[in-house]
């Protein structure tokens, strides 16, 4: 990093005493405050679109999250190096348990007034727009395709993965397929239609590592896979972990949706199109598709267990879809 002080002196209004490596990239002690210096490779007008989301929220009252820094030209990163970088305020406290009771709770409440602030949201010009709203159908229909190739591959293969994997992959694919054919309905385009008019735009990667407990409260960062899409992504994939902690327990799965219905609204189009995202297989997805691309010596071990992990819960997952309707 050596110059980089000076080239950020010269387009930040930031003194900068020192300058630590951390985690995620460089910590920069300022006479203003701790700042966080991340490498980025995100298209410049897509951290433009992030930086207008995370604006957006601030505006509206959402208050705890990681914004950018500009410049003193008003971009939310400079190149150096030939590469592009952001500051962002540093965040510290500890991370989200997602086996703790009182951590879900509250995260839930940011996640509900994160959706809420950022309704009605507008990109700036020359940012690049990432917009997942209406996709759902092709994701699932995708996926399932992979699931049929990697079962073929499976068949001509003989490790202890393909074995598992060629045992329960008509379950899953099944499951899939049932979801596949439930989403495409006049609800999930009723849904889709709706959230556009609203401009409603999620996190996309609301998971324990980026949500922290700090001395202001609970705080969310890392906005890089922010996107205009359904509130129900986020809100499905926060369930999905916890669920993932407490074997799935619908009666969890109700604390978070009474606590998130406290703050924002979720309508019976948003509980039928979640527990659709809740049914598809996608951690079995997930773990054969790193697996069949994987080259890595300690794939087989590693992921052979992750799947064992996926098959212990078929029967948890299958309880908590037959009483689902409790959460509603």
């Amino acid at each position: 990093m050596f110059g980089i002080e000076r080239n950020i002196l010269s387009q930040y209004k930031l003194n900068v005493r020192n300058i630590i490596s951390c985690r995620d990239g460089f910590a920069l002690i300022t006479s203003q405050g701790k700042y966080l210096l991340k490498e980025s490779n995100l298209h410049p007008g897509r951290i433009r679109f992030i930086h207008g989301a995370k604006e957006h929220l601030y505006k509206n009252g959402f208050r705890n999250l990681d914004r950018y820094l500009c410049t003193t030209k008003g971009e939310p990163y400079i190149v150096f190096d030939e590469k592009y970088h952001t500051i962002s305020q540093m965040v510290e406290g500890r991370e989200c348990d997602f086996g703790n009771r009182d951590d879900i709770r509250n995260a839930t409440c940011l996640l509900a007034n994160l959706h809420t602030a950022s309704k009605g949201y507008i990109p700036p010009q020359n940012s690049v727009i990432r917009d997942e709203l209406g996709k759902l159908p092709n994701i699932f229909c995708r996926r399932l395709r992979e699931i049929k190739r990697m079962e073929k591959i499976a068949s001509r293969r003989k490790s202890k993965f393909d074995h598992v994997y060629l045992k329960y992959v008509g379950y899953f694919y099944d499951i899939g397929k049932e979801a596949l054919d439930y989403v495409l309905s006049p609800i999930y385009d009723k849904l889709v239609d709706e959230t556009r008019r609203e401009g409603i735009f999620c996190h996309h990667d609301f998971t324990y590592n980026n949500i922290f407990f700090t001395e202001n409260g609970p705080t969310v960062i890392n906005f890089d896979y922010c996107c205009f899409d359904l509130k129900v992504y986020d809100i499905a994939n926060f369930i999905r972990r916890r669920m993932r902690k407490c074997n799935w327990d619908i009666g969890e799965a109700k604390v978070i949706a009474d606590i998130y219905r406290n703050i924002g609204n979720l309508t019976p189009e948003d509980f039928y199109v979640m527990k659709l995202i809740l049914q598809f297989p996608q951690k079995f997805w997930r773990v054969a598709n790193r697996y069949y691309n994987s080259r890595r010596s300690w794939a087989e071990r590693v992921l052979t267990e992750k799947l064992e992990e996926v098959i212990d819960e078929i029967e948890p997952h299958k309880r908590f879809l037959e009483n689902y309707e409790l959460i509603i």
